[in-house]
């Protein structure tokens, strides 16, 4: 076992993102798995538009493991 304990990781990486999907349009979907604290759907610094990827965070791994 490892010497430095960390949080489980509980941001998910998404990738082939079309350009018309809404972070609620993800919210909706990755919902099913889990309760979401954050979607994040990065923009082209210059043309504004999606650049293809999204980050889900999800809540904490633990209130998962202890309530079900």
């Amino acid at each position: 076992m490892s010497r430095y304990l960390r949080p489980p990781n509980t941001s998910l990486f998404v990738r082939n993102v079309a350009d018309d999907t809404r972070s609620e349009d993800l919210r909706r979907e990755f919902g099913r798995y889990g309760p979401i604290v954050d979607v994040y759907v990065p923009l082209d610094f210059y043309t504004r538009r999606p650049r293809g990827f999204a980050y889900v965070q999800f809540e904490d791994c633990l209130y998962w493991s202890v309530s079900n």
